[in-house]
């Protein structure tokens, strides 16, 4: 069986045998599903066999944080709710205990439009601060990636002297934050680039996930069929940690490299078939926390990463910055978050080309669902930025802010920045004496 089989199979058996419905309904009694807007249709069917109209069933939800849609997850299922269980009491949980009150007045207003929550509120507990919601206008995705290195080192007071030196920071911070308080998040994978070449230019460490599949990460496969083989240096030692298993097989795979490819970059000078020793060494750093985590146990580090998306290996305790996709960031919460691309043509996502008024009206409202989850992961500062052009498939096109902020009031944000590329002043050259 496959990991699909063990939701599938079970409903094919209950089904087919309503005596094996009624001894697993006297098994489980008390039955308790968490974000059930999240689940598919065959999790929907599995569900219902199991707990009766009348049973004990626990259903705890946010439709508005509906964003799995491309995984299967149809949040239907939620808003039929009370309809398969018309005795169900309802509890509304409108508390909360994350975000600041700024935040969570312009995270209501962009989901007010299209919410599945009708009169939704939401009330903030505790005193997370006043700071408002920062709009950042930035001229390129390169001046937007220097807005969050510049901003994270005045926030912290700088991470190095070179930072005083040369005028970006002026203090030493009294935020009391560190670099894990701190996280990047985006729509699309490519919006990193930017980040990391501003944030590695300043000195400042960062850890970037995704929801991808570990497995289909570049080097991460190579390196697990290298594993197959016994490791240099290994012996009879069958209780090697994991995690130097793995660095000797990358450091198998990089011996194998041609001459050239240690020389060819990671953004996509190599040919789409052919390794990076770049890739291999990002793909060491990806499988580190997972390698540490299963100490010397290779099957169960084999079976994590069979089933594991990226995001799994996200390391709260490492004292770095987080890069995430949005869909990566749900369920997280960060001290300060950085919100960029905020632009027409990835909030809601379209491909270059493609008219608004031509995409699904279902995806435009789950990417308003995903905005809104992105602004509720941030506690005390929020800043949302876009660019007035930005790079994609190549080309670089002029663009405009995601229209889902138009419908921010004015009172919920300062705006800071400058749209327009500034031009280069003029080089004062100094007359010669004679």
């Amino acid at each position: 069986m496959d990991f699909d089989d063990l939701i599938a199979l079970p409903v094919a058996l209950l089904e087919a045998d309503e005596k094996l419905v009624a001894a697993y309904r006297d098994r489980f009694r008390w039955i308790s599903v968490d974000e059930y807007q999240d689940v598919d249709e065959t999790q929907y069917r599995l569900l219902r066999l199991l707990a009766p109209p009348d049973g004990n069933l626990t259903a705890i939800g946010d439709p508005d944080q509906a964003i799995y849609r491309f995984r299967g997850a149809d949040v239907g299922f939620f808003l039929r709710f009370r309809q398969d269980f018309p005795a169900a009491r309802e509890v509304r949980l409108t508390r909360n205990y994350r975000s600041a009150a700024p935040i969570l007045t312009a995270a209501l207003q962009v989901i007010a439009p299209t919410t599945l929550v009708p009169d939704r509120e939401l009330h903030p507990a505790g005193d997370r601060g006043d700071a408002p919601v920062t709009v950042h206008r930035a001229a390129t995705e390169q001046a937007e990636a220097s807005f969050v290195a510049r901003t994270i080192e005045q926030l912290i007071g700088g991470a190095s002297f070179h930072a005083f030196d040369s005028g970006r920071v002026d203090s030493d911070g009294a935020s009391g934050l560190g670099f894990s308080d701190f996280a990047v998040l985006y729509r699309t994978e490519r919006q990193a680039r930017a980040v990391m070449a501003a944030l590695t230019n300043a000195g400042l460490p960062f850890q970037k996930r995704s929801h991808d599949r570990l497995a289909d990460r570049p080097g991460v496969a190579e390196i697990l069929a290298e594993l197959a083989y016994a490791p240099a240096g290994a012996g009879a030692d069958e209780r090697m940690p994991v995690l130097r298993r793995v660095r000797l097989a990358a450091d198998a795979l990089l011996e194998r490299l041609p001459a050239d490819a240690a020389d060819e970059a990671e953004d996509g000078e190599a040919p789409p078939d052919r390794l990076t020793s770049a890739q291999i060494h990002a793909a060491v750093e990806l499988l580190k926390p997972l390698a540490e985590r299963c100490g010397d146990d290779l099957e169960r580090f084999r079976t994590e990463l069979a089933l594991g998306v990226e995001v799994d290996t996200w390391d709260p305790r490492a004292d770095r910055i987080s890069l995430l996709t949005l869909h990566a960031s749900k369920g997280l919460e960060f001290p300060v978050v950085f919100l960029i691309g905020c632009e027409d043509g990835l909030l809601p996502l379209r491909p270059p080309g493609t008219r608004p008024e031509e995409l699904d009206p279902e995806h435009v409202r789950e990417e308003r669902r995903l905005l809104f989850v992105g602004m509720t992961r941030a506690e005390r500062h929020l800043y949302v930025s876009h660019a007035a052009e930005r790079t994609r498939q190549g080309v670089t096109r002029a663009t405009g802010p995601s229209p889902f902020l138009a419908d921010l009031d004015a009172s919920a944000y300062r705006v800071v920045g400058d749209a327009v590329p500034r031009r280069a002043k003029p080089r004062q050259v100094q007359l010669r004496l004679l």
